[in-house]
């Protein structure tokens, strides 16, 4: 039975659950180790904390999406929400911004600072009045230390 690639979830705290199972499922059949997928998930929910929080203000009312696309090389996880401008600037300063204990232990910022040390790319941008955020992982590494078991 196929795995649907997109989700649909409230803008609530309460969707981080839902949101970590059916990453699960999609990573489930995919060669890559505990780590690699810790790694993605932590990216995830802290990219839907800040949309729900700071983009559409813990409103259960509003909905975002994530997709889900996974090829030969890389996980790709495409949010959208039709909530509040991302603010670029903020990207940007945690982009510039040292990863030493200090930088993770401030509250300011430290979900962007984890997401970008987890994740190979991450971006935001504006289209069409929605937000679409990006993240993308690369797998192709670990095929070599994880053959396929034939499940």
């Amino acid at each position: 039975m196929p795995v649907d690639n997109a989700i649909a979830l409230p803008a609530a705290l309460t969707a981080l659950s839902p949101l970590a199972e059916w990453l699960a499922k999609q990573l489930a059949p995919l060669p890559v180790d505990e780590a690699w997928r810790f790694a993605l998930d932590l990216a995830a929910c802290e990219t839907a904390t800040n949309i729900i929080r700071y983009a559409l203000h813990e409103d259960a009312a509003c909905h975002f999406t994530v997709e889900c696309i996974v090829n030969d090389a890389s996980v790709t996880l495409r949010f959208t929400d039709a909530g509040e401008r991302f603010p670029a600037e903020r990207l940007a300063a945690a982009r510039n911004e040292g990863f030493d204990d200090d930088a993770l232990l401030a509250e300011s910022g430290r979900g962007l600072r984890l997401i970008l040390l987890s994740v190979d790319r991450f971006d935001v941008e504006r289209v069409e009045g929605k937000n679409m955020t990006t993240l993308e992982k690369g797998w192709s590494e670990q095929k070599s230390k994880n053959p396929p078991t034939g499940r």
